[in-house]
């Protein structure tokens, strides 16, 4: 979240370099959030959607066990870590029930 901030936070002040109307130096800042917003709220969600789905008694077990072991950043990283074993496990053969029953 800083990243878009700090390119809003640019393109504004490199608009209000533009000599001209106040909405002219708006305008970038403007289009770029618009962009970002759309491209992070609708367009990504609807595609991982999709695609990739996780059992949620494995997600809620994956948060309980991996906060138990690192605290805070275990849990945000519970998810990821998630994701990534089932990834892993479906392109294995040997692993790939295990994969299925990671699915949704």
């Amino acid at each position: 979240m800083l990243g878009p901030i700090c390119m809003v936070g640019v393109f504004l002040l490199l608009g209000m370099i533009v000599k001209g109307p106040v909405w002219i130096a708006i305008l970038p800042a403007g289009l770029y959030l618009c962009v970002h917003l759309i491209e992070g709220e609708i367009i990504t969600p609807m595609l991982l959607a999709r695609r990739f789905t996780l059992n949620p008694i494995a997600v809620i077990l994956s948060l309980i066990f991996w906060y138990w072991m690192w605290g805070v950043a275990g849990a945000v990283l519970a998810v990821p870590l998630l994701a990534i074993f089932k990834v892993f496990c479906d392109g294995v053969r040997p692993l790939q029930t295990v994969g299925h029953l990671l699915d949704g």
